[in-house]
């Protein structure tokens, strides 16, 4: 009775934790950490289209949530462990459950997670937005057709949102050499869970799907003084608290959906990553660099009556933040940039009656560069910050211009807490 009521009195708020949480403890093993966050927006968007149709064109000026958070972590005993994550964005107008996984650990070098969880293939998969150094870049209005973000892992796709980080199925990972090479190796539903109708063929449900295989692999030299990344989740910055230098190589098959498909169309989509970070204090000063390339082929990604397109995407990008490690008034200053680009290549469209193959013209690019400038009050707990994404949707001579949609800019200010 008395480990209940002070289960109930941490849920209440009478107990906090100074570490952005409240934790609930049942005993010396099992406890449970609690954590709220929340984004919220105000937005001058630039005009823009989806295409070559300019009469949808327009600017608007939004305040809104872009993203609330309740979650849960801890473990049972020092065997097992848990994760309960469930999100709301703009794009929703309740909390879904994004992940949701039971862990157990038999050593440092071997773990095993079932449930749905972050797919361990590119960095910014396994990075919280609440940690990114450009807090708009998942946001998927800037790109369209076969164009992807980082943040694309061809997962299930079965929000709102498309966000297509999270996965259900088993990953093994661990930490290797106290932390010198860390590992992820999974087995997961992939982009065509047969049990939800999120993707047709010709007007045809899905009855037969295959799963995904993931593989990452992080390397970090830690015999010159960097920390490893030992959690299954990453981070854009540290924020000068560790000096952190990796080279990340991730791989996916996600296996093809076959039901209503001509046979020489059916196969699998392949994922391809390698990025890099470096971040280190110098006396007050953290920078901070990232690079990265991301390619996706064989990737079915528009349905248009019996015609299915598919293709190859490209992504390169580069970013990187400069803090200034001192308070200056109630908080720490920081400038982030970052550039990438996004290329269509290849782009096929196959008739399911016929099987007939038409090339699609054009090789669509967008271009995006985001700066803004941070404001530390407490970490990533508390955050202010204001930039600018500018975005241009180009294509080369054989698409012809605007073939891609309009350019734009977005000026954007965030609040960000998380307690």
């Amino acid at each position: 009775m008395k480990k209940s009521l002070l289960a109930m009195a941490a849920l209440m708020g009478v107990a906090t934790l100074p570490a952005h949480a409240w934790r609930v403890s049942i005993d010396k093993e099992t406890y449970a950490d609690i954590t709220f966050a929340t984004q919220i927006w105000g937005r001058s968007e630039g005009a823009r289209t989806t295409g070559t149709n300019t009469s949808t064109d327009h600017s608007a000026t939004n305040f809104y949530v872009n993203l609330a958070t309740i979650a849960a972590s801890g473990q049972v005993n020092k065997l097992v462990y848990f994760n309960i994550n469930a999100e709301s964005d703009g794009f929703r107008n309740s909390f879904i459950v994004r992940d949701s996984f039971i862990g157990m650990k038999f050593a440092e070098e071997f773990r095993v997670q079932v449930g749905a969880m972050r797919i361990p293939f590119s960095r910014i998969a396994l990075t919280s937005s609440y940690n990114f150094l450009i807090p708009t870049q998942a946001y998927r209005d800037v790109f369209t057709g076969l164009s992807i973000t980082s943040i694309d892992a061809l997962g299930p796709r079965v929000d709102g949102r498309n966000d297509a980080s999270r996965d259900t199925g088993i990953v093994v990972w661990g930490n290797v050499a106290d932390g010198m090479l860390k590992y992820y190796f999974g087995i997961s539903d992939g982009r065509y869970d047969s049990r939800g109708n999120f993707f047709t063929i010709g007007g045809n449900n899905r009855t037969k799907d295959s799963l995904a295989y993931t593989i990452r692999v992080q390397l970090t030299p830690t015999m010159l003084g960097f920390k490893p990344e030992t959690g299954y989740t990453l981070s854009d910055t540290y924020l000068g608290r560790q000096n952190v230098h990796n080279i990340g190589i991730g791989y996916r098959v996600v296996g093809a959906e076959t039901t209503g498909l001509n046979n020489n169309y059916s196969r699998d989509a392949k994922l391809f990553t390698v990025d890099m970070i470096y971040e280190q204090k110098f006396e007050n000063l953290v920078p901070n660099l990232q690079v990265g390339y991301i390619n996706a082929k064989d990737v079915a990604y528009q349905v248009v009556g019996n015609n299915v397109r598919y293709g190859k995407a490209t992504q390169i990008y580069a970013q990187g933040q400069l803090l200034y490690d001192q308070m200056v008034g109630f908080g720490k200053p920081a400038l982030a940039i970052r550039l990438e680009q996004n290329k269509n290549k290849e782009l096929r469209q196959f008739n399911t009656n016929n099987g007939q193959i038409a090339a699609i013209p054009g090789e669509p690019k967008n271009t995006r560069v985001g700066v803004f400038a941070h404001y530390y009050i407490k970490g990533q707990d508390a955050k202010v910050s204001f930039g600018v994404d500018s975005v241009n949707r180009n294509t080369d001579s054989k698409g012809g211009p605007g073939g891609n949609g309009r350019s734009f800019t977005d000026i954007t200010l965030h609040l960000q807490t998380r307690f």
